[in-house]
């Protein structure tokens, strides 16, 4: 899946411009409920403005007052050092940044640096809280990456009544084993995971949908 799926687009967004003051700025912020917006000149993606980093240079560095601070304008205080993504990156991509860095958003640009819109942390997270669900039949299958080993993974669990849901290969790393993560809808899901076992697949972290 792409990030322009869940992203939060530009028309639904609220910006700060170069031009607004501090003032202004820290409104719209707190309007949003965010501790962060993109900065914009015109449709142009320019920088991130932060909350916190406003407080840490009024307390810490600024001399002045109070009213000369939020009087100051924007750019005085955004950060232009911003990773951006174009709206065809896959999700995992996204999170992958997520991991490596503070940032609470993602810009998403097109041509001319435009502002498209960004994508969350929460959104991605709502995404991967689909795939593994909380509510649902699930389990991981230890096995070797070979040849037609999903297909016959699939195939067995069809046989046996089961539905996949969903379904994540994540390498091991450890000699060639994968783990094989699965959401599965089965009249008798223990029937499944019995007919798996009986198979001589290794299947791990089992949970049934009637466990809260």
């Amino acid at each position: 899946m792409r990030v322009k799926a869940i992203m939060m687009p530009f028309s639904r967004l609220a910006c700060i411009s170069v031009d607004n003051t501090v003032e202004e700025a820290m409104r719209i912020i707190d309007e949003q409920g965010l501790l962060s917006l993109p900065v914009v000149n015109g449709r142009e993606f320019v920088g991130v403005l932060s909350k916190q980093y406003m407080f840490e240079e009024y307390f810490k560095n600024f001399q002045g007052t109070k009213d000369e601070f939020v009087a100051k304008k924007v750019q005085e205080f955004m950060k232009t050092k911003i990773d951006t993504i174009s709206e065809n990156t896959r999700i995992e991509e996204a999170a992958a940044k997520f991991i490596t860095s503070k940032v609470r958003f993602i810009p998403i640009t097109g041509d001319n640096n435009v502002l498209l819109g960004i994508v969350t942390q929460q959104a991605v997270f709502k995404e991967y809280q689909k795939i593994f669900g909380n509510k649902h039949n699930s389990m991981a299958i230890y096995t070797y990456d070979i040849k037609g080993v999903l297909g016959k993974i699939c195939e067995l669990i069809y046989k046996e009544g089961g539905d996949i849901c969903n379904m994540m290969v994540i390498p091991t790393e450890v000699l060639d084993l994968m783990e094989v993560f699965l959401r599965v809808e089965a009249p008798d899901f223990e029937r499944v995971v019995r007919a798996l076992e009986r198979r001589g697949y290794d299947v791990r972290d089992v949970k049934y949908n009637d466990q809260k």
